[in-house]
């Protein structure tokens, strides 16, 4: 654990202040203060949301703020957090999203890293204590943000990395449960091309992203891990075989 770590900083604030909130608050109007990681710092620094509280699973809290945009934040990097009252001139935030009959919708991007070994680059995300999955680094599109943007700034905020990421190769759009919320996921996938990269760095800053670690075509067909899109070594095999698509595949769950 370095010294720009969240959970080491935290700790060190907390003493100035307390996370109150539990999962009994889901469906409040709450405020968080927690440490990020931003740029190419690796010093935390305290930035705050406020949204309802839609989700308090495994570690995470997931938040919709009044614009719709959705926000995960890691219980381990919190300084801060509390109940806070509905805003007198401003509309409330969503209430009834992220539910099984109204699942929430969300873009993102995605980007295969592929390195000259033909090895491709995955995350583990963990939304449940026993749910772990399998996919591409990545996110949610920040408002105003374009796809290609967001694929570059994840893989900063995920990896640490400055790669030239590429064309759009895949489309998916998925429905599933994370921190306890229900998403309907609308995902771009860029190709990028690395020569090296040491996942044992990446700062893995997201919510509920637990591992890194790059894959052989050949290890993917063998594992029983959960993938996502779960024919994710087909759609790889084809991308190394051919070459990137001259228009968009859409690869399913």
């Amino acid at each position: 654990m370095t010294a720009g770590d969240p959970q080491r900083a935290g700790r060190r604030l907390r003493a100035q202040a307390v996370h109150r909130l539990t999962p009994s608050d889901i469906g409040e109007r709450v405020s968080i203060r927690h440490l990020v990681v931003t740029g190419a710092s690796s010093e935390p620094v305290a930035s705050d949301v406020v949204g309802r509280l839609l989700g308090y699973e495994a570690g995470i809290l997931a938040l919709v703020r009044r614009d719709g945009q959705l926000a995960f934040v890691d219980e381990a990097a919190i300084v801060a957090s509390r109940v806070v009252p509905a805003h007198p001139r401003l509309p409330a935030e969503p209430t009834d999203v992220g539910t099984a009959d109204h699942p929430l919708d969300r873009d993102a991007a995605r980007v295969l890293l592929v390195d000259d070994r033909d090895q491709v680059l995955l995350v583990a995300h963990q939304g449940t204590p026993d749910r772990i999955v399998w996919t591409a680094p990545g996110g949610g599109l920040q408002p105003g943000e374009d796809h290609h943007s967001a694929s570059v700034r994840e893989l900063t905020e995920e990896l640490g990395l400055d790669a030239d990421v590429g064309p759009w190769v895949w489309s998916r759009t998925v429905t599933f449960r994370y921190a306890g919320v229900h998403l309907r996921q609308t995902e771009r996938w860029f190709l990028a091309r690395v020569s090296a990269y040491d996942e044992v760095t990446a700062p893995l800053d997201d919510a509920g992203l637990v591992a890194a670690r790059w894959w052989s075509l050949a290890e993917l067909r063998r594992t029983d891990e959960r993938l996502a899109p779960r024919a994710l070594p087909d759609h790889l095999e084809a991308i190394l075989r051919d070459g990137p698509p001259t228009s968009p595949v859409d690869v399913g769950r």
